[in-house]
């Protein structure tokens, strides 16, 4: 007999595959699915053993994926391409995460083309295994204001850099891949330099290649402390050794500077970069991705929640008895709240992705002719995007979470390791509060120069998602209803108009603008540090209308994109709007009467825009398979019988196999750290095992495919 998820999926009248090549492309997924076929049938890859473990035994499991990864990759002839889209399955961010994502792409990025060809072949096979160093313990976001040091040595023939932290509030701190695992580190350090006349010159953050543990017996070096900080909040975290490490002048060559920018010459001559930004473009290297990411784990809740609802069912209808119970999912309070979260991991997915391309135009850029133009407008935009997705996304999970009722709570809803990895992002890589003032500085400096150019009479070319601060100052011009106050036909016709939707966000947005540059001007003796909350405002409003508007965009772009992707632009953007009201209400943008007609069309929308089937086949357009949602989210709909499943593992022969597999992890918490420090060494020194290990690992694959 079918179950009510299989059933409602029997009624979509969508076409399920061109939606997923839209989110996926298709290149995309044959890459996804060739490494999904392989990592499903591994054991380590068993997701439901994760809740069991503590933080010892999680980091033991997290480099044993990282061996077996490796074994992985020369069993099967692994491209690169391939190897990392396999970390990126792997559901945690483990050990060898940053190496890739950061390590070695900053290497390529910032690193000239003798640096390249010295350090990326040996860490692309794992010889050198390293972090990104940035975060100190008394210090974060403000790069500028970093203790760590790199005093240039040139004294007695000495061609070298003495790496210091200043102390202790100068330890790099929370530094990912390094608490047991990473040999070398990528330092943000201070670089001085010694001026002619005596003293040192601070010539700002720079990179630097800095080894921590030795080659050989994988031991801190002489000046380097380095050690695991512990557990994190919520459990997050846990495969990740995230690190403390303390320099005490340690020594480097000049060489490792990363100079494809800026560089010091022997003898202490400094080249300065053409851009002052330059030293941000390796955080922007990490956020850049970070939206596209964030769809993707919002979308797993909203695919577990939406599943679960439409197997739940609660209370009959009133005045029926005896009558089968109500599946929640029809519940107006359940669709208020995740039908707007499917929106979102739509619009962050399909909004990322093409900010990602932006990324990409604007590194090639920079690597390969130093054309710096696209940089400030990125950094901006990277900033102002990591701050609307994560927020938008971290309260997603919980708000999925919560619509799943009680069993929501339970591990095997998969939404709490999820909402644990993902809370961090609000304040790694840039606190949200902070980075924001980033953005507003950037659209203040662009709202300054379009004054002085209109002052003059010249023209002045705003990048393109800040073309409505030519509206800074401008009275906003009431939308005209000349519908009758009660024609609801009417009412849904004006407000589903996407140019009317995107003016009332750009109004909005303008607005903001305009309130933060008037207090600026009328309280010049404040100091910059009182705007901060008001900066934060503004980044949500000028990152959630690039979202509504490539979004609408994307969705509408070529005919055979399904009208459903339309319609999630519309929910994203009344959603936005209607969550925003008091900024349109505030700036007589909007009349009370325009206000709850907003509300009564995006109410309508989440109630009669999309069926139940229409649902249950956007989630399944995702292409998550069940080993990478949660025990309530599996596509049979069988959830119950998971459930009892699932917690029959302590006793009888059913739950002897998992038993053996968190048997394999446990022993007293000091045990499992040595065998976490053993495990570490086995994946740095798998690049050495010699020919025959290699003909081994071919013979294997010659059987195998």
């Amino acid at each position: 007999m079918p179950t009510d998820l299989e059933l409602a999926r029997a009624s979509c009248q969508l076409d399920i595959k061109s939606i997923h090549d839209l989110l996926l492309l298709p290149s995309r997924q044959l890459l996804r699915n060739k490494i999904r076929n392989i990592l499903e049938k591994e054991p380590l890859w068993d997701l439901t053993t994760r809740p069991h473990l503590n933080q010892a035994q999680s980091l033991l499991r997290s480099l044993r994926l990282c061996h077996r990864l490796l074994q992985l990759r020369r069993l099967h002839n692994w491209s690169q391409e391939e190897y990392r889209e396999a970390i990126l399955l792997s559901d945690d961010s483990i050990p060898t995460t940053l190496h890739e994502s950061a390590f070695i792409s900053m290497i390529y990025s910032q690193g000239t083309d003798e640096q390249r060809e010295k350090w990326l072949p040996r860490c692309q096979r794992l010889e050198f295994v390293g972090c990104y160093a940035q975060t100190e313990l008394a210090h974060g976001s403000n790069v500028q204001g970093l203790m760590t040091t790199a005093t240039y040595d040139y004294e007695d023939g000495r061609d070298e850099f003495i790496i210091d932290s200043g102390g202790i509030e100068g330890a790099k701190w929370w530094i990912g891949g390094a608490g047991v695992l990473a040999n070398f580190a990528l330092v943000q350090a201070i670089l001085k330099v010694p001026r002619r006349d005596g003293g040192l010159e601070s010539l700002g953050p720079h990179l630097f290649l800095v080894p921590i543990r030795s080659l050989t017996k994988h031991l801190p070096l002489p000046g380097v402390t380095v050690g695991d900080i512990g557990p994190k909040a919520y459990g997050g975290f846990a495969c990740m050794d995230n690190a403390y490490i303390k320099f005490d002048n340690v020594r480097v060559p000049r060489a490792n500077m990363l100079m494809r920018f800026a560089g010091l010459a022997r003898g202490g001559e400094y080249t300065k970069a053409k851009h002052d930004k330059i030293s941000y473009a390796s955080m922007v290297t990490l956020r850049a991705g970070m939206p596209e990411n964030m769809g993707w784990l919002l979308g797993k809740a909203v695919t577990t929640a939406i599943r679960y609802c439409v197997v739940r069912r609660q209370f009959t209808s009133p005045g029926e008895q005896g009558g089968r119970e109500i599946q929640v999912i029809h519940y107006a309070s359940v669709k208020h709240r995740v039908f707007p979260l499917l929106a979102q991991s739509y619009a962050f997915i399909l909004c990322g992705r093409e900010f990602w391309n932006q990324y990409i135009q604007m590194q090639e850029a920079l690597v390969s002719h130093g054309d710096t133009s696209m940089l400030p407008e990125i950094h901006s935009l990277s900033s102002s995007l990591k701050v609307a997705t994560t927020n938008d996304a971290v309260k997603g999970m919980e708000v999925a979470r919560r619509a799943m009722g009680g069993h929501g709570f339970s591990w095997m809803s998969g939404v709490g390791i999820w909402w644990a990895n993902s809370t961090p992002g609000q304040t790694y890589e840039g606190d949200n509060y902070v980075i924001a003032q980033q953005t507003a500085r950037g659209l203040l400096k662009h709202l300054q120069r379009l004054h002085t150019a209109k002052a003059t009479g010249k023209e002045y070319e705003l990048p393109a998602s800040s073309g409505y601060l030519k509206l800074v100052g401008v009275k906003p011009t009431p939308i005209a209803t000349t519908h009758d106050k009660g024609d609801l036909k009417a009412a849904r016709s004006l407000w589903l108009n996407p140019t009317i939707l995107l003016s009332l966000l750009s109004s909005r947005a303008a607005y903001l603008l305009g309130q933060l540059a008037l207090a600026i001007s009328t309280f010049p003796q404040k100091p910059w540090t009182d705007h901060s909350f008001a900066t934060f405002a503004l980044c949500r409003a000028h990152a959630e209308l690039y979202l509504a508007s490539t979004f609408l965009s994307v969705s509408s772009s070529r005919p055979d994109i399904p009208p459903a992707v339309y319609t999630l632009a519309l929910i994203y953007s009344l959603h936005t709007i209607t969550s925003s009201l008091s900024d349109l209400l505030e700036s007589e943008t909007l009349t009370p009467h325009n206000a709850r007609e907003l509300r009564y069309v995006h109410g309508w929308m989440l109630m009669e825009g999309l069926s139940i089937g229409d649902v249950v086949g956007l989630t399944d357009a995702f292409g998550f398979r069940d080993w990478e949602v949660g025990v309530l989210g599996g596509k049979e709909g069988r959830v119950y019988e998971r459930m009892w499943e699932e917690v029959q593992w302590r006793e009888g022969k059913e739950g002897r196999g998992k038993r053996e597999k968190i048997a394999e992890f446990e022993g007293g918490q000091g045990d499992a750290w040595e065998r976490v420090r053993e495990e570490a060494r086995r994946v740095l020194g798998f690049w050495k095992e010699g020919e025959e290990g290699r003909n081994v690992g071919v013979r294997k694959r010659e059987a195998k495919l």
